[in-house]
């Protein structure tokens, strides 16, 4: 199962751990049966417009954060916070994103 090690811009501390990076896994077929996709593709305008579903992006890092622990992320700074999103988006980028129908 492939993992992704997020750098931190900083060193944080939250709830007795202190932390400069963070750890993803890979999201699992179980994942993607409960939360669906974490973006859509649809037509606007004659572009590709990509909708990110923010419900099911926040649900995949809860469920994904291998470490420091989800529950030490609130202290994460807009930057950071962005990154170990991106993270879990980029899992999905490797095959064209699902189109709308």
């Amino acid at each position: 199962m492939a993992e992704k090690i997020v750098p931190l811009s900083k060193r944080y501390e939250a709830h007795d751990k202190t932390f400069d990076s963070v750890t993803v896994r890979e999201p699992r077929f179980e994942d993607l049966l409960a939360l669906g996709e974490p973006y859509e593709v649809q037509r606007a305008a004659g572009q590709n417009v990509v909708i990110e579903n923010t419900a099911a992006v926040a649900a995949y890092v809860r469920r994904c954060v291998v470490s420091p622990g989800v529950e030490q992320l609130g202290a994460l700074g807009l930057a950071d916070a962005r990154l170990v999103r991106e993270a879990v988006i980029d899992f999905f980028t490797h095959t064209a994103p699902p189109a709308s129908s």
